[in-house]
């Protein structure tokens, strides 16, 4: 495996050396470089909009209900709100000294960085910033991945919605739920871990994770304590809940009456499984198609399907993004507390 991957980037680099002796293609290599993922997403939204039409998908949000539209925001800002509270009594069960609107502004500040590879593991620097003398890294990161993969979870159960009437999604169905038993059991009992964790410091490149990965799993197992398990899995069933409104309500907005609640949630759930096969962050560009081919195999016209998967990601990423950008700024100044227990030592 580590000579596969040596190969892989020998090639790469040499690609890159050649690129770089062009004048011209000389800086968009480096961008390309450091980008490559935004990048790849990018282009499948550019041919997105392109194989949909971008005459008929224009037309289609010139005419955006704005009564609707407005109602989303609130909409999406409670689902991560949710979020930021089931996070914050993760937090809570490791020890760490964090208040509840510090951890929602790191919450809100992480989302800045989703579209970039473990964008969300930069809160774990962020809530380390917010409590230097608190848990480690490792513990922290602990607390996102059982977050994100419950939320991941519920969200995939979606697709049961309307399996009845789709039998062919019963394999996927099937895969789906096999795929996240093997991942908890893995996550949940020590010597799967370990036999995982062996497999994966077999490759170089994370044997540098090494003291994280290990308290990654003790972390798991710690929230799994009905204390803190059933107080979270309940937010974050909530802000499923928001999200599979939030993306009904933009089909709502674009004129789109016709799908019902189940089949808006059957269709998201399902393009949020196949696009995190994908494993581009954030699924952009893969998402959009998914959603606009289901959409299509629904019987919506394809602008339609592309304008609300557009719709959609604008509120959900797009104007998080913008709200946590504000709350980066908030996240940088350091909590009351220790700024008096700084003014106490200085002035001792």
């Amino acid at each position: 495996m580590n000579r596969l991957i040596g190969r892989v980037i020998r090639g790469v680099r040499a690609a890159y050396r050649a690129l770089q002796r062009v004048p011209l293609l000389g800086p968009v290599a480096r961008v390309l470089r450091r980008h490559w993922l935004a990048a790849i997403s990018v282009l499948c939204l550019v041919g997105l909009v392109i194989g949909v039409d971008p005459v008929k998908l224009g037309g289609v949000l010139r005419h955006i209900d704005w009564r609707i539209a407005l109602l989303m925001v609130p909409v999406t800002i409670g689902c991560y709100t949710a979020r930021g509270l089931a996070w914050w009594v993760a937090l809570l069960r490791i020890g760490a000294r964090i208040s509840f609107m510090r951890c929602l502004a790191v919450e809100f500040a992480g989302q800045v960085l989703v579209f970039l590879p473990l964008g969300d593991l930069a809160r774990v620097k962020l809530a380390r910033h917010s409590d230097p003398g608190g848990p480690g890294s490792g513990r922290l990161a602990g607390t996102i991945v059982f977050q994100e993969l419950l939320y991941m979870t519920l969200i995939g159960f979606g697709v049961l919605a309307r399996v009845a009437a789709h039998p062919d999604v019963a394999v996927l169905v099937v895969i789906m739920t096999l795929a996240h038993v093997g991942i908890f059991t893995i996550l949940l009992w020590q010597p799967a871990y370990r036999w995982a964790l062996r497999m994966v410091e077999r490759i170089h490149v994370f044997r540098r994770f090494d003291h994280q990965l290990r308290t990654l799993q003790p972390t798991f197992v710690e929230l799994f304590a009905p204390r803190t398990f059933i107080p979270v899995f309940l937010l974050q069933a909530l802000s499923v809940l928001g999200t599979y409104t939030l993306f009904f309500l933009a089909l709502q907005a674009i004129g789109e009456h016709h799908v019902t609640f189940t089949a808006a949630v059957f269709v998201l759930g399902l393009s949020y499984i196949l696009a995190g096969l994908s494993f581009v962050p954030g699924g952009l560009g893969a998402f959009e198609g998914l959603l606009t081919l289901l959409m299509i195999a629904s019987g919506i016209p394809a602008a339609v399907g592309a304008a609300a998967g557009l719709l959609y990601r604008a509120y959900n990423d797009g104007l998080m993004a913008m709200v946590g950008a504000v709350a980066g700024l908030f996240v940088r100044r350091p909590e009351r507390g220790r700024r008096r227990r700084r003014r106490a030592r200085a002035a001792a």
